[in-house]
């Protein structure tokens, strides 16, 4: 009696095609919100806040599902050997970048909250937060401000927020203006803003100083001036 032979054939263009189109419907998904919540940063009522922070939470459970999916197929092509290096990079970088639009996500929702549902400690004017990260060049760095008015934001806020960079220099203490250390134009600035407003710009550092702490200071009209300090950080603040 002849024994036939059993013949396993590999369907990992199938498998690859799966987990990419996962992937990418991910990132049409993450695009479509950001375009969403572009819409609500004109000045909108508070209700309106409160449906989009809905909305981003339901955008952020659809996202983090479609991530344990994926990390799931990736273990069981990891256990079959049953795709190649290339194809693994590829899903691996689709995957990254998903979990990065992810973790913006978050941080949309958690700012919204903010904004929706404050603490006391948080009503009235705020210096939100403050990110820097590098920009491409030798000393030179992306800043990024953010500003909000919660519970008392019946009507708009304006006024001129400062920023300082304190540092050491020649083992020196130093304090430096951000309008002196800005490439192109002056970083003070005038605000006006019912609900939050973004201020973003360029620094670049004089060579030898070692930066410490960023100070800003926001002088509504009408109102008493704030400030706050932000550790010196690049990656978040």
């Amino acid at each position: 009696m002849k024994s036939g032979k059993l013949i396993v054939k590999s369907h990992r263009p199938r498998l690859r095609r799966i987990l990419i189109a996962a992937a990418w419907l991910g990132v049409l998904v993450l695009v479509w919100g950001a375009y969403e919540l572009g819409n609500y940063q004109g000045g909108y009522k508070r209700l309106e806040f409160a449906a989009e922070r809905d909305r981003l939470k339901a955008d952020l459970a659809e996202q983090a599902k479609i991530n344990t999916q994926l990390k799931e197929q990736i273990t069981v092509v990891e256990r079959a050997q049953a795709i190649d290096s290339e194809s693994y990079r590829v899903v691996r970088n689709d995957l990254k970048q998903l979990q990065e639009e992810i973790l913006e996500l978050r941080e949309e929702v958690e700012f919204y909250r903010g904004i929706v549902s404050p603490t006391e400690r948080q009503a009235g004017l705020n210096i939100q937060t403050f990110k820097l990260q590098p920009a491409g060049e030798e000393r030179l760095y992306h800043f990024e401000l953010v500003m909000s008015q919660v519970l008392k934001n019946d009507r708009y806020v304006k006024g001129v927020v400062k920023m300082y960079l304190q540092g050491v220099q020649e083992g020196e203490p130093l304090t430096l203006n951000f309008s002196d250390i800005t490439p192109n134009d002056s970083v003070d600035r005038d605000f006006r803003f019912r609900y939050f407003q973004r201020m973003e710009g360029d620094i670049r550092l004089p060579e030898g100083f070692s930066p410490r702490n960023v100070m800003v200071e926001m002088a509504p009209q009408g109102r008493k001036s704030i400030s706050k300090s932000f550790h010196w950080s690049t990656e978040a603040s």
